[in-house]
């Protein structure tokens, strides 16, 4: 399936934030491997999936449009995002998202259970009590922290 990329205009058929293109400069500018297009078409797909389950801040600008974005009543950084464009923090954080599916370490992967003790041999590896079971992405979080609600936010409407 070929990438459909939304640039704001709620683009008919939409089912992805940036081009193969787009994500092989951002990945050459900072060393990352990502093998074939086919390869890396299907991880931008499943980064998308992923993508586009979060809470998003604003709300969808048109009912029509597919994906999440464009969106009205977003604001970043403290101004308001035209509700005509898909904000590069979006970008980035499919840029990001797409690492981490690259990398095998999908958000949308079933959790194994926790181990607290594993015996092979004489090797023994024991966690930390606090461990997670999952691998912790930093730069996928900070991606998602401008352009998603807190989980702590309260509010009243």
């Amino acid at each position: 399936m070929a990438l459909v990329v939304e640039d704001g205009s709620v683009v008919s058929g939409a089912n992805s934030y940036v081009t193969l293109t787009e994500f092989k400069t951002w990945a050459d500018n900072r060393g990352i491997d990502y093998g074939t297009d086919y390869v890396l078409e299907q991880k931008i797909l499943r980064a998308m999936d992923f993508l586009e389950r979060q809470p998003f801040i604003g709300e969808k600008a048109n009912e029509e449009q597919l994906l999440q974005w464009p969106r009205v009543e977003a604001v970043i950084d403290g101004y308001y995002v035209d509700a005509t464009e898909v904000p590069t923090e979006v970008k980035k954080a499919l840029y990001e998202a797409t690492v981490v599916e690259i990398q095998g370490y999908s958000e949308l992967n079933t959790q194994d259970r926790r181990t607290v003790m594993e015996k092979i041999g004489d090797i023994t590896v024991q966690y930390a009590s606090n461990s997670d079971n999952r691998t912790i992405t930093p730069a996928l979080t900070f991606a998602l922290s401008k352009i998603v609600n807190s989980a702590y936010l309260v509010s009243r409407t």
